[in-house]
């Protein structure tokens, strides 16, 4: 719902697509605001993950995604809680991936084109 709202907002009145109600480029804004708040409501919402998400973006400036759990510095246990809140996934290589939900907001790049993983 908040990223039909925060990508309405700029498509209203945008001549350029006429044949869309939401705009490509209000869509991508869009995209970077809900993953901020989203942040934001698991550092209060579940405290665990929270820590783990801030713990793994420090190494966003250097780790593109796929990566691995040790890229990142995450143990077993780690990845087994961001698998079930659905925050990592992993690829049929054995690598992971997160939601664009949280990827934006921490500021993690992906190797090649983003893929979107599975949301909450």
């Amino acid at each position: 719902m908040r990223f039909l709202c925060e990508a309405a907002k700029p498509s209203v009145g945008d001549g350029r697509w006429s044949d869309r109600v939401l705009t490509p480029a209000a869509m991508r804004r869009a995209l970077g605001a809900c993953s901020q708040a989203e942040i934001e409501e698991v550092n209060q919402e579940k405290p665990r993950l929270g820590k783990l998400l801030r713990r793994m973006s420090e190494f966003s400036k250097s780790v593109k995604m796929p990566f691995e759990a040790a890229d990142v510095d995450l143990t077993a246990d780690d990845v087994e809680a961001l698998e079930q809140w659905g925050a990592l996934a992993r690829d049929a290589d054995g690598r992971y991936r997160m939601p664009e939900i949280y990827r934006h907001a921490l500021g993690f790049r992906t190797q090649g084109r983003a893929r979107v993983v599975r949301g909450l």
